[in-house]
């Protein structure tokens, strides 16, 4: 497979992972979990696992290896790039009102974003449809952006459109075109230490250079909750000193609070630096554990 599609498979099923414990604040309650289920990653749903620590159980019981909302936007938005060639705003606000909307397909929590998003696509007002947000859910399209439209001349103009569809804020921004850039310098063949530091961001910097090594306790530096400011360096932090893919999307839920928000930039930068298989790589066994797997390994190689 293509580092493009290695970028993709990592951002599901970093996510699907993640889905178990997410928004999940307590590592010592995760950790727990953990011992008892052999991995942080894959846990199945149980709110019993919230239960007088600090966290918020969103996700309704299901089929191992479902996607939260992050990773359901990416897969609509890897569609719609499939079928247009590349990121198409109104397509995209279309299947996104079609898909998370009242009486859409999808079935499941809506955050703060893509509610306010979905009353302004109601509203028509598309241009652009995001609201006044800096969390994560702006970045939840990217690798499928990133993807179309990696090597070519204006890669930022496809991004921040994207972006806009659900969030407008400075931070959206900013950390927005630095996760694309890290992406793109991944699948240019840039060291996975360089790319985290093209994104020219201080708070990133600050993780790539902290002297604490643990980044279980490094969340508590930057923040386990869903803003960018928060999300992105502990991403950083973490992709610095994990040594695969499993190890990087085990820590992430270890760190707790929006695990699965981080998951997608965390898990498309670790695909497409070590690919899927091996000793670094995706684990198999996480890729037939993901439902999505299959469907964007078609769309991205048909």
């Amino acid at each position: 497979m293509t580092k493009t599609t290695d970028m993709i498979l990592g951002a599901l099923v970093a996510d699907a992972a993640a889905r178990g414990l997410h928004w999940l604040y307590d590592p010592a309650r995760i950790a727990e979990v953990a011992a008892a289920h052999g991995s942080a990653a894959f846990v199945p749903i149980d709110p019993a696992h919230y239960a007088d620590v600090a966290g918020v159980s969103v996700h309704a019981p299901g089929t191992d290896g479902q996607q939260t909302q992050y990773g359901e936007a990416l897969l609509l938005a890897l569609r719609v790039c499939t079928a247009k060639g590349g990121f198409d705003t109104a397509a995209y606000q279309d299947a996104y009102a079609a898909h998370f909307g009242p009486g859409g397909t999808y079935v499941g929590y809506i955050d703060r974003p893509t509610r306010g998003t979905l009353d302004n696509l109601a509203r028509s007002v598309t241009d652009p449809s995001g609201v006044d947000d800096d969390q994560m859910p702006a970045l939840a399209t990217l690798p499928a952006v990133v993807a179309a439209h990696a090597g070519q001349a204006d890669l930022e103009t496809p991004v921040q459109n994207a972006i806009a569809v659900t969030n407008v804020h400075d931070d959206a921004r900013l950390y927005g075109s630095a996760a694309a850039r890290m992406m793109a310098a991944v699948l240019d063949g840039a060291p996975l230490g360089d790319a985290l530091r093209s994104s020219a961001i201080a708070a990133v910097d600050a993780a790539l250079n902290a002297p604490e090594t643990d980044s279980v306790a490094y969340g508590e530096v930057t923040g386990r909750a869903c803003h960018l400011p928060q999300g992105v360096p502990l991403v950083a932090h973490i992709l610095s000193r994990a040594g695969s893919f499993s190890d990087a999307a085990e820590l992430n839920i270890r760190a707790g609070g929006d695990s699965a928000g981080r998951a997608i930039l965390l898990g498309a930068l670790a695909g497409a630096q070590w690919g899927v298989g091996g000793a670094q790589g995706i684990p198999l066994a996480w890729v037939s554990r993901t439902q999505s797997a299959a469907e964007a390994i078609d769309l991205m190689t048909g």
